[in-house]
């Protein structure tokens, strides 16, 4: 990463200390997180970091955000998941921009999503990720109230790239795995998304390309909150 690229995260960073973006280390860790997952194409990515482990003989794990509302098989997802060390985390009931939602309608949302995934494991769930990567005040005051009511983490879960791996122009593991080489760094936060075999499949490839690429620098890549637990940032600070 860039000298220039890290100074502009850094400033983002600054001006919004509600979100996490990517945590002081000195360690070479990286997060690995996953978006929009919970259909049945979610399998074919916790297949795949399963692969790769067992190939490699190195640890690789992740933070999948769940959209509750594309769960399908939700037990055997979840527990498949968990089985393989990853971590759980509330993406929210539906794709939607939640920061276009009234208070009452997000606080719904969130609490609905928690009960959720709370139904199908008592493994804490204290990660949110807001949809978009956009947030408002109001939803701020409810996610602190998620902290105190369910322990979550204060603090929005966001990415030190902004994803491109959304939209079909820039849809494919060579892109995507250029353009997330651009983020390298000790504390970065990546996130890649799942949601449709399409999106599924394109995270599989970026993932064939990326996983060797990190271990070969001598990273090693953990969930979000691994990656906080070996840091120096409190994300309980308000």
């Amino acid at each position: 990463m860039s000298a220039f690229t890290q100074h502009l995260l850094r400033i983002v960073a600054e001006k919004f200390p509600e979100s996490i973006f990517f945590v002081e280390t000195k360690k070479p860790l990286i997060a690995l997180t996953i978006d929009d997952v919970g259909d049945n194409s979610t399998q074919l990515i916790i297949d795949k970091l399963k692969e790769y482990n067992q190939e490699s003989q190195q640890l690789v794990k992740a933070t999948f955000f769940i959209t509750t509302s594309y769960l399908q098989n939700p037990q055997q997802l979840i527990t498949n998941i968990l089985a393989q060390g990853h971590e759980i985390g509330n993406h929210g009931v539906y794709d939607r921009s939640h920061y276009q939602l009234t208070s009452t309608e997000f606080k719904q949302e969130i609490i609905q999503a928690h009960q959720t995934l709370q139904k199908y494991t008592q493994t804490p769930v204290k990660w949110f990720r807001p949809a978009r990567g956009r947030y408002n005040p109001s939803m701020l005051v409810t996610l602190h109230n998620m902290s105190q009511e369910y322990d979550y983490i204060p603090k929005f879960a966001l990415a030190s790239d902004l994803p491109l791996d959304t939209f079909s122009a820039t849809n494919s593991p060579p892109f995507t795995f250029k353009y997330l080489s651009q983020f390298i760094f000790p504390g970065a936060i990546f996130v890649l998304h799942g949601g449709t075999e399409l999106r599924a499949k394109n995270t599989i490839g970026t993932l064939s390309l990326l996983l060797p690429y990190l271990h070969k620098l001598g990273y090693q890549v953990v969930t979000l909150t691994e990656l906080v637990n070996n840091s120096s940032y409190n994300p309980c600070s308000w």
